[in-house]
Order: structure tokens, then C-alpha cells, then sequence
């Protein structure tokens, strides 16, 4: 078991080459630094091929990275890097604790942190303060993003050197870990800050498609408030296209079953209604419930988009889904697809400064934000094709939408988007000069710049690509 500190681990790592060939080996190794493309995968979540996996090279899996423990004396939990949510939560729940984490219990919890990512509500009504050693009460808004909420890292460079970033030890790359995916290096261990955590609120509910603009009123509502009553809820709201039919869903969730915010119990109880789950159940069902929309195996695509919180543009863009919907379930009959819309409200974006900063390059004044991912599924290969086309025209509409109204922004959520975003460049001049200074002197040969091509390189910025001495990184 990992301990939260001065605990030791073997870092040797796994590979399976691409004739199927596995063993294992230290990171800094010749056969490693050989090796001309390399993948290093986490519980191989992402959607896309070549992030969790290399043609003609290598993958360094990190399946063994295991091990959930708590110190005793500052309730910090230690989690190794190929460790899934569910598994975390289930694990500290046996001690009635949680951490701010990911929604979805098989994610992989250093590849949704690295990103970034909003998570579920939690209570984190008794959070531990580690700068005073005291409990704090802290709403689950201001708790931030995912990636805020570490408070050590332990990264293995190129080279081999095991370093330890936290806010006291190599602090510019602690930041720069905090939404920079993985330009740096390889993390082995993560640590947070643990809270109690009792049973919640929340759950499904599938809707006509007739209640989307009364969705829209109250999603809007309840994301631009600074009510403290809704500091402890959160919604995502989604138009869903199935072979059935199109439906709306609706996930509200509250951190404490007993004390519901009253916008969110108006939402739950918007009609009328196909379906629903709503109850109140612990943290680890309920992520067990929205894994249940992603079952391995299903081919899957993420397309993202932000924009600012607009009436508008939630209720245009609904019609702009409708029309490619029709159009395509004529061309690829089976598919799923939905458009996600998730708020990062003002809140969430003050948080960062009050633990250390993020790269994320958003600040409260860009608020209240919403990320919006258009996910499909399906099932053979030759669809993938002709989903592409008319998915990646639906989001150049839903830009171009923004643009027109005056509601569009420049961040787009690592993990969910497709090849090609300008994901780096979403983090705006700033975030991007601190990172490139970050990865020329954590990892001045370039490895995990041009020998790990998976995910979103900062060497392919646009913006860094005028950098001078890019070519020095090789």
C-alpha cells in the first residue's frame, strides 16, 4: 500500500510492444529511450486511438501503480496513478471519507486530475485544513476543479529522477500538472485531501423533449446564482438522440441527501417525466450509475466545446443538434449521441487561487462558463467515419453560434476533446509560456513532447510554435 509520506515504490514499469510482446523495465532504461513512440496508459478511459495506445511503439501500462492509503495524521489519501474512482471512493468510504474526484467510478483517477475536470458535489463540510491543521468548512463550489484539490504530486521524468511537486517543493510544475496532461513526465502517486462524506442526493431523470426550454430557465437559474443555498449543488442537463427516441436527461445532485437546495429540487421536479432514479444513495453508486452510460467496449467520440452561460445559445443549439440528429440517424441507424452541457460557475473558477493556481487560464471574470461535449456511440467501425463529418460540423455551427452572440471562450476541457482542438491554446498566452518554460526544464530532451504523441502537445500550439528554440527540443 502507498503511504502519504516517506513511502517507497517500485517504479519499474510494464510494456507491451506491438506484437503483443510484455515486460517491464525502469523508465530510464535504453530500451526505453530507444523507443520512437511510446503511450503510457492509464485505465485507457480516453476516447481516440493513439492516447492510451501506439501504432509501432510501445505502451507503458500503468495497471500496477496501485494502492489507496490514508495518513492517520493528516487524513491525506495517497492514490496510485493506475487507480480507478470507484475503486477510491469504495475504499475510503469504508472509513466514511471521500475526495473531490470524478464523476464516473472507472475513470482513471491521474488522467481525468492531469486534465482537470469538474467533479460531483461533495460535502466537504469537515475538509482538512493542512496549512493550520484544522477542519474547515468549505462548499463544494469553492472546492474548484478536480486537479485544485491535490496537494502532492510525485512525477517520474525522462531521465529517471523521481521528483515530489507541491506547493512547497518545485511549485511551477506543480502548476503546471494541474491541467497539463502529460508533457512532463509520468505520475506515479497523487495526494488529497480527505472529508467526510455521508449519503448524497441525486440521479437521473429522462424527460421529453418539449421541456428543454423550462430546462434551460432553471439550468440558467441555478448556474448564475451566488445563492450560498446552491454552493453545495450541481446539474448537467443533455439533449439525447437514441434509436428510440430523443429525450432530454437531467443529472441534479445535491452533496447532503437531508439539505436540497430548492433550485435544484424545482429542476427534479420539472414535467413530466419518462424515467427517473433520483434518491438518496452513496457517492460510489452514484458513479456507478453514470459509468453506466460508457460501457467498455462501445466505440465512442468526444467533441468540446465552451461557452458562456447564455439562455440563447443552450435553446439554438438544441435545434442545431435536432437538425444534425434527424439528418444523420437517416445515414448511421443505431448510433447514440447527446449534447452535455455542465456549468463551471464563478465559484468554481475562484477557487484556484485560494489552492496554488491551475494551467487551466480561466479566472471568475470569464464566468459563469459551460463546458458543452457532444458524445456519441457506436457500433462498427465503418460508422466511425461518417460520424466524424457531421459531429465536427455540428461544432464548427455551435462556434460559429457563440461567436455570434457574443458568448463564445477560448478553454476547452483536455479530456474530451477531439484531435485537432486548440486545447493548448485555450489556456491563453500566460498559461502556455509558464508550461513550455516547464516542460524545457523538467524534460529538455523532449521526450514526452515528440516521443509521447498521445493527447495535446505543447510543442503543437500555434502560439508556441514561435517560441524561439522549439527545434532544440528533440
Amino acid at each position: 500500500m502507498l503511504r502519504a509520506s516517506g513511502f517507497h515504490m517500485n517504479r519499474r514499469i510494464g510494456y507491451q510492444d506491438m506484437n503483443g510482446e510484455r515486460g517491464s523495465t525502469n523508465i530510464s532504461s535504453p530500451k526505453v529511450k530507444q523507443l520512437k513512440k511510446v503511450a503510457i496508459k492509464g485505465c485507457g478511459h480516453t476516447a481516440g486511438a493513439g492516447v492510451a495506445n501506439v501504432e509501432n511503439g510501445v505502451t507503458i501500462d500503468m495497471k500496477n501503480f496501485k494502492g489507496i492509503a490514508v495518513d492517520p495524521e493528516t487524513s491525506v489519501v495517497s492514490i496510485g496513478a493506475g487507480e480507478k474512482w470507484g475503486d477510491a471512493y469504495g475504499a475510503l468510504a469504508e472509513q466514511g471519507l471521500a475526495v473531490c474526484g470524478g464523476r464516473v467510478s472507472n475513470v482513471c483517477v491521474a488522467g481525468l486530475t492531469l486534465g482537470g475536470l469538474l467533479s460531483l458535489p461533495f460535502k466537504n463540510s469537515e475538509s482538512f485544513e493542512l496549512m493550520n491543521s484544522r477542519w474547515y468548512i468549505q462548499p463544494f463550489r469553492q472546492m474548484g476543479f478536480v486537479c485544485d484539490n491535490v496537494v502532492h504530486f510525485e512525477i517520474v521524468f525522462a531521465s529517471g529522477e523521481v521528483v515530489q511537486a507541491n506547493a512547497k517543493e518545485h511549485l511551477d510544475l506543480f502548476i503546471a500538472l494541474k491541467g497539463g496532461s502529460n508533457n512532463f513526465g509520468i505520475v506515479t502517486p497523487l495526494n488529497f485531501p480527505t472529508f467526510k462524506q455521508g449519503l448524497m442526493w441525486g440521479g437521473s431523470i429522462y424527460l421529453p423533449s418539449c421541456t428543454w426550454p423550462e430546462i434551460v430557465n432553471k439550468f440558467y437559474e441555478f448556474s448564475s446564482t451566488t445563492d450560498p443555498a446552491n454552493m453545495n449543488g450541481a446539474i448537467i442537463a443533455a439533449a439525447l438522440h437514441s434509436p428510440q427516441m430523443a429525450v432530454t436527461l437531467l443529472n441534479p445532485s445535491s452533496t447532503d441527501a437531508a439539505a436540497i437546495p430548492s433550485t435544484l429540487k424545482a429542476i427534479a421536479n420539472i414535467q413530466p417525466q419518462l424515467h427517473s432514479t433520483m434518491r438518496g444513495d452513496t457517492l460510489l453508486n452514484f458513479c456507478d450509475e453514470q459509468a453506466g452510460f460508457s460501457h467498455d467496449g462501445n466505440r465512442q467520440l468526444y467533441f468540446i466545446t465552451t461557452f458562456k452561460l447564455s439562455r440563447e445559445f443552450m435553446l439554438k443549439a438544441n435545434d442545431l443538434f435536432t437538425q444534425m440528429t434527424t439528418v444523420t440517424a437517416k445515414e448511421i441507424p443505431g448510433f447514440v449521441i447527446a449534447l452535455v452541457f455542465q456549468p463551471i460557475t464563478i465559484e468554481h473558477l475562484q477557487a484556484p487561487t485560494s489552492k496554488g493556481g491551475n494551467s487551466l487560464g480561466i479566472c471568475p471574470e470569464d464566468g459563469p462558463l459551460v463546458n458543452t461535449l457532444l458524445t456519441s456511440l457506436h457500433t462498427s467501425k465503418e460508422d466511425y467515419g461518417r460520424l466524424v463529418a457531421p459531429a465536427q460540423g455540428l461544432l464548427e455551427q455551435l462556434n460559429e453560434l457563440a461567436e455570434s452572440i457574443g458568448v463564445a471562450h477560448r478553454y476547452r476541457f483536455i479530456n474530451y476533446a477531439y484531435k485537432g482542438t486548440g486545447v493548448i491554446e485555450g489556456y491563453g498566452e500566460e498559461s502556455m509560456k509558464k508550461l513550455w518554460a516547464a516542460t524545457g526544464k523538467y524534460d529538455p530532451e523532449g521526450l514526452f513532447q515528440k516521443r509521447v504523441p498521445g493527447g495535446f502537445k505543447l510543442r503543437d500550439a500555434e502560439y508556441i510554435q514561435s517560441f524561439e528554440g522549439l527545434d532544440q527540443v528533440s
